[in-house]
Parts: structure tokens; C-alpha cells; sequence
């Protein structure tokens, strides 16, 4: 049996509690090595998922390890730089979301992987609606069962990113650190750490936008990022989506609706998975499965090397969410609506 040889880079919580769980359970993927810039991280997730080698500097690691892919789990600003040097490297690719902190990055990495077609370069969190429940949504509209789309709106929200990098902190004995909240360490706030879930929802299921309008605020944390946001898109296709996220919302929320002339549709809408409004049909609420298959997300991404097939969630589809989001910062700061430049 072939294995996908694994590099990661970033030993924090995502690796920790995702990826590296996820790869582990995958007879086709072999974790050759962990880099993080913190000499303790690497070494004790090393240790805890039984994986030989472990760096400090992740370009030794691609020099001297060799692997197939690399996956960047690193906070988000050092993302660009980290898959450009694999790209170059000649390794596939899988980008932790966001796909980078602005469009002219994420440019970089599609101009990049254009030049190495060979290469398969994946961009979270698409392949994450890749389930049964988006599917038969996708099948709905494209039959026309709400009718014409009108509106539809995302949100993805949850109390901030405190606990989550208090369990990081606690899982390595360190001193709590909540690099989310510092401007220059992260290059902007819950916009690109949740709002790239409800951006990425909309274009999944609506196509692409063509312009951007947005309001940012800090209203709930002693901090100098956005805590919420609220984004209003004009899709090519004509509807209207707004796009929200926050870190200031308990319980928190992940939803999207979509409004038709002829009906609604509801995912994850107050304890149902989905819910669907049809006109002259009523209500109805289609139980299907959670996920496709598990480890779904690594799965498809070895499956995609191995047989040569185009990953869900391609440079393109990243760039464009990336510049939605840099709309989204532009048009709050401006006050002015930005159209998104077409590909």
C-alpha cells in the first residue's frame, strides 16, 4: 500500500487535537515529522503521537525529511510564508483556514501553485461542507425547490478563543498566551478566525461575490482586534448575503439560511440539521448523515494525491474568499463598498 508521507507544521491545539488524531487513523498516512518553533511543542507532540522526528525550524524539516505533503498549522499570519516555502519544495499542501490574513497573499500562493499543476494544494474549510447534509442542500438549489435565491445570511460565533488557548497553554505547561487579540500577531480578529466559516458557507453554496460592504467592532473584550462583524455581499448571481461572526455570543452559533421566492431552507437552525420550506409542500426535515466517511478532511486529501484528483477547496476558491475578507476589512475602514476584482 502507498503512504502519504506527512510533515506538519505547528505543534498547537489544532495539530494536536485534529490533525494528528485524524492522520493517525489512516492506514494510507505516515507522520514522518513535527516542526514548531517551540522546542517543547515539537518534542511532546512528537512523543504523544509516536512520530520519530521532530525540528525547530520547519525548513530543515523539508530539507532533511523529504515528505509528500505538508500541512500549516500555524497562526494565521505565518501561513503564506510557510506554504509558499512547501510549494517551492515541490510538496503538496493542505492550508489550515484562514488561507492566509489578505488577498495579496493568498495571490502569491495561487500564482505559486499554478506553476506546479502536479502539486495538490488544499485550502480549509471548504471540504468541511462536503457532507451529506451540504450536498442535498446544493441538489435543492440547483433544482430550483426555494425557486430564485433572494438572501441568505451565515453566522458562526462562539465566547471568544480564551479557553480554547487556555487548554493549548495547559497541555504544554505554559503560560497562557491568546495571540488572537494582538493586531500585529494576527492581522485582524474574529473576521478571519470565524468569519471565514460564514464567507466560505455563502460562495460553497451561492457561487461568487461581486461586492463587499462591512461594519467591524470591538463591543465585548479589552482588546484591539474586531470581536464582531457583520458583512453584506452582492453575489454575482444577484442575491444579497451577510456573512456575521463574533466572539461574544454564548451559547455559540453556527447557522446558515438561504431565502427563495419559493421557499427557505434552514441548516443547523435551532436543533434541526436542516430544515426546508417548500411552497405548496410546507415544512419538511430531512434526517441525513453527519459526514461522508471519518477522518473525512484528511481522507479526501490523500485520496486527492493518490489518484490525482482536484482537492476540494483549490487555491482559487481560497483567494477568493481571502478576498472577500480583505474587502470586508477595507469596507469597514473606509466606509465604502469594495468590489471584489474577478479572477
Amino acid at each position: 500500500m502507498r503512504k502519504v508521507r506527512f510533515g506538519i507544521v505547528g505543534a498547537g491545539g489544532i495539530s494536536n487535537h485534529f490533525h494528528l488524531p485524524e492522520l493517525t487513523q489512516i492506514a494510507e498516512a505516515e507522520v514522518v515529522a513535527i516542526s514548531d518553533l517551540k522546542r517543547e511543542r515539537a518534542e511532546k507532540t512528537a512523543e504523544r503521537f509516536g512520530v520519530r522526528h521532530w525540528y525547530t525550524d520547519y525548513r530543515e524539516m523539508l530539507e532533511k525529511e523529504d515528505p509528500d505533503a505538508v500541512i500549516v498549522a500555524t497562526p494565521h499570519p505565518t501561513h503564506a510564508s510557510i506554504a509558499l516555502d512547501a510549494i517551492k519544495a515541490h510538496k503538496h499542501v493542505l492550508i489550515q483556514k484562514p488561507m492566509t490574513t489578505n488577498a495579496q497573499d493568498s495571490q502569491l500562493i495561487l500564482e505559486e501553485s499554478s506553476k506546479n499543476p502536479d502539486l495538490k494544494i488544499m485550502v480549509l474549510p471548504f471540504v468541511y461542507y462536503d457532507t451529506p447534509l451540504y450536498d442535498y442542500v446544493k441538489r435543492a438549489l440547483l433544482a430550483g425547490e426555494i425557486g430564485r435565491v433572494c438572501m441568505a445570511d451565515a453566522r458562526t460565533s462562539h465566547g471568544g478563543p480564551e479557553k480554547y488557548q487556555t487548554e493549548v497553554a495547559q497541555m504544554f505547561d505554559e503560560v497562557v498566551d491568546v495571540w488572537f487579540f494582538s493586531p500585529e500577531r494576527a492581522h485582524g480578529g474574529v473576521l478571519l478566525d470565524l468569519g471565514v466559516y460564514s464567507v466560505t458557507r455563502l460562495v460553497y453554496l451561492l457561487g461568487r461575490a461581486k461586492r463587499v460592504s462591512a461594519f467591524t467592532a470591538t463591543l465585548g473584550k479589552p482588546i484591539e482586534v474586531d470581536d464582531n462583524n457583520a458583512v453584506l455581499i452582492e453575489m454575482e448571481n444577484g442575491a444579497l448575503a451577510i456573512a456575521e461572526s463574533s466572539w461574544t455570543q454564548n451559547p455559540g452559533q453556527n447557522t446558515t439560511s438561504i431565502y427563495g421566492d419559493k421557499g427557505t431552507i434552514h441548516i443547523n437552525y435551532l436543533g434541526r440539521s436542516l430544515a426546508i420550506y417548500r411552497e405548496g409542500q410546507g415544512w419538511s426535515y430531512p434526517d441525513l448523515p453527519g459526514e461522508k466517511e471519518p477522518q473525512h478532511t484528511h481522507r479526501h486529501f490523500i485520496h486527492c494525491i493518490l489518484t490525482n484528483k482536484q482537492p476540494i477547496g483549490t487555491p482559487e476558491e481560497g483567494h477568493h474568499v481571502m478576498q472577500i475578507l480583505d474587502a470586508a476589512y477595507q469596507s469597514a475602514k473606509t466606509g465604502k463598498t469594495i468590489t471584489i476584482p474577478k479572477q
